[in-house]
């Protein structure tokens, strides 16, 4: 079958803007409790292995960090695919990007954390909910 007759199936069409509306929306819901969730001290520790071998038990960790990977593969392909087809194959990618267990990923979110904007949007946020605020890195 030829890719753009395929792009042309009204089913196909129908099933892709299906996942699109859905993604859109568990991303709204998503990305607010992810902030809520992460714990104020997260981004104070030199690497995230030295954060979670303080917090939790190293299995836990690495069995987390499997399923994340494994999810976050998934939502990868998914979103490389919603390119091609009108939908959030950006925000896909971004949100696997952000599950996944990639080395330096913990250093650009350090980064990001630090800029004075994004610090301040999600302090306020979290307060707003009632969170401690982020403690910044201090390297």
């Amino acid at each position: 079958m030829d890719i753009f007759n395929f792009l042309q199936n009204e089913t196909f069409i129908f099933y892709a803007a299906a996942f699109s509306v859905l993604f859109f929306l568990i991303g709204i819901i998503l990305v607010p409790y992810v902030i809520l969730k992460i714990p104020h001290d997260y981004f104070s520790y030199s690497s995230k292995k030295e954060y979670f071998s303080r917090k939790r038990d190293i299995a836990v960790y690495y069995m987390k960090m499997t399923l994340r990977n494994a999810a976050a593969l998934l939502l990868f392909f998914l979103g490389i695919i919603l390119l091609v087809v009108p939908g959030q194959g950006l925000l896909t990618i971004l949100l696997a990007f952000l599950l996944a267990d990639i080395p330096g990923k913990y250093k650009i979110e350090k980064y990001l954390i630090k800029k004075e904007r994004i610090y301040n949007l999600l302090n306020r946020f979290r307060q707003k909910y009632g969170k401690k605020s982020f403690i910044l890195p201090e390297d």
